[in-house]
């Protein structure tokens, strides 16, 4: 992924008077300036059609599989609407009954409706784009233009292919999962345009966010390169056949957002996907390629849902966690809207390997997209992993060893500067190491386990939290840090 002019001018207005805002906390006036940021990273640069135009009523639709559902998310936390935002009247999870879906009424979270879940977290990512506005654009809420409109078309356990109305552009049909989305989307479309009209304004569908992925960490319906190539399609597929069809006034594409699914490991030892996290890889893929799609987070720096008692793997976020989720969605989101505002490659919001150079024998220089401030290296909040995650594998994804004893060839790991960790060797790389992997998991460790406690993870992050704080349901605050995603990178020799 191409660096943008670290140089370029990028945004004029960051108010002297930034304040605490709605869970936002403000370290410092300059401690914010990454989140208008002179530090993006582009994979392509959008047609000039992309630059988005801001709408009255926007849309926002959380998307794929049980996590993007709220599974896990009883009971539900956010029970007060603040800011004119906007769902179902039968709730962010309306099915498709059309009882369901014929008004509009407060944005909240609940406990019905389809599918199991309590909190989703579309209530925080709303609230927190108006919070983000204010505080960073000094633009009160009764002054901001944008409200927001927001419901789940997820549907728990499906295959990414349920989703898809593949591949072909010119087939119009698709799976079940499509059907069911296009008649909630064409229900909210036909509210947000009643509404609109009424007012005599306009409305908008500005993203969706996409959590998905844990059914086909089986290793039985996809590979990498069958998943990534499904996502980008599915993508495209919501663009032409579904916005340019039901919004044929909006000329520019909806934002694309992915939280990377890290539960991998949950399915077991005896499973090929024990780690091997092939499905949070291809949607890092399908993001590093596409110019409209944005990896936001991993999700192991949460806590999940215990279902121990149930006989599941860790695989679901708790409520707590889903709301937590849904303010990092807002502040990429937020990210986003300035790059392609300002007609600019959109940044990558996400902190991520980009390169991997030998120096020497016994040396590796890992460098990172830093979204904000510096790297650290921390076991405080995540749970601390061997070499904080990082291990040396070879081409078919295998443990390169230190020797017959040791499948462990690394010895240190250190932050040597702002973007750049040092990997230290045991020994002399061997010839068969090709990629650092980092966060696929321990094999030492229990394979059922998700989240920062356990299972796939890394202790890498940046310093975003150090100025931007989250405020959890029981009023304490978090740090909104980036963790480093799953990913994994070539060797090169320098």
């Amino acid at each position: 992924m191409k660096e943008d002019d670290p140089s370029r001018p990028r945004r004029d207005f960051l108010r002297q008077s930034l304040a605490a805002a709605g869970g936002i906390g403000l370290a410092s006036t300059s401690g914010l300036s990454w989140l208008l940021g002179d530090t993006a990273h582009a994979a392509d640069v959008p047609p000039a059609t992309s630059v988005i135009t801001r709408a009255r009523r926007e849309l926002i639709m959380f998307h794929g599989q049980s996590n993007a559902v709220g599974t896990g998310g009883q009971p539900a936390l956010t029970l007060q609407e603040i800011y004119a935002n906007v769902t179902f009247n039968g709730g962010v999870r309306p099915g498709v009954k059309p009882a369901a879906m014929a008004s509009l009424a407060p944005l909240v979270e609940y406990n019905g409706g389809s599918g199991t879940g309590g909190e989703v977290g579309t209530n925080a990512c709303a609230d927190g784009l108006v919070e983000y506005t204010q505080a960073l654009a000094g633009i009160p809420f009764a002054a901001q233009f944008s409200r927001y409109s927001a419901f789940t078309s997820a549907e728990g356990g499906r295959p990414i292919g349920y989703f898809a109305s593949f591949l072909q552009d010119t087939n119009l049909s698709g799976y079940q999962g499509w059907k069911n989305s296009q008649v909630r989307l064409q229900s909210m479309i036909a509210l947000m345009r009643a509404e609109a009209t009424a007012s005599a304004s306009n409305f908008s569908w500005l993203a969706t966010t996409w959590q998905q992925g844990e059914a086909d960490s089986t290793g039985l319906t996809e590979t990498r390169a069958s998943y990534k190539s499904k996502l980008t399609a599915l993508e495209r597929a919501h663009w032409l056949k579904l916005c340019q069809v039901l919004i044929p006034e909006q000329a520019w594409r909806p934002l694309w957002l992915v939280a990377q699914v890290c539960s991998h490991n949950s399915y077991g030892a005896t499973n090929i996907a024990f780690c091997n996290p092939f499905i949070a890889l291809a949607q890092r893929d399908a993001c590093l390629a596409s110019p409209y799609m944005r990896m936001v987070n991993p999700q192991y720096m949460f806590d999940y849902f215990d279902e121990s008692a149930q006989g599941h793997p860790t695989l679901h976020l708790n409520n707590e966690s889903h709301r937590w989720q849904g303010r990092y969605f807002a502040r990429a989101i937020y990210q986003l809207i300035q790059d392609r505002q300002a007609g600019l490659p959109m940044r990558n919001p996400a902190l991520d390997m980009l390169s991997a150079t030998v120096i020497g024998t016994r040396t590796i220089y890992v460098r990172f997209n830093v979204p904000s401030g510096f790297l650290m290296l921390d076991t405080s909040w995540v749970a601390a992993t061997r070499n904080y995650g990082f291990d040396i594998r070879d081409a078919k994804n295998a443990l390169v060893p230190a020797s017959l004893t040791d499948n462990n060839l690394i010895i240190d790991v250190a932050v040597i500067t702002a973007d750049t960790v040092r990997i230290t060797l045991k020994v002399g790389l061997p010839a068969t190491a090709a990629k650092v992997s980092l966060g696929w998991g321990d094999p030492a460790e229990p394979p059922s386990i998700a989240g920062r406690i356990g299972g796939p993870r890394s202790n890498v992050r940046d310093t975003a939290g150090d100025f931007d704080l989250y405020t959890a349901s029981d009023g304490t605050l978090r740090p909104m840090h980036n963790y480093a995603l799953v990913g994994d990178v070539p060797l090169t020799i320098a």
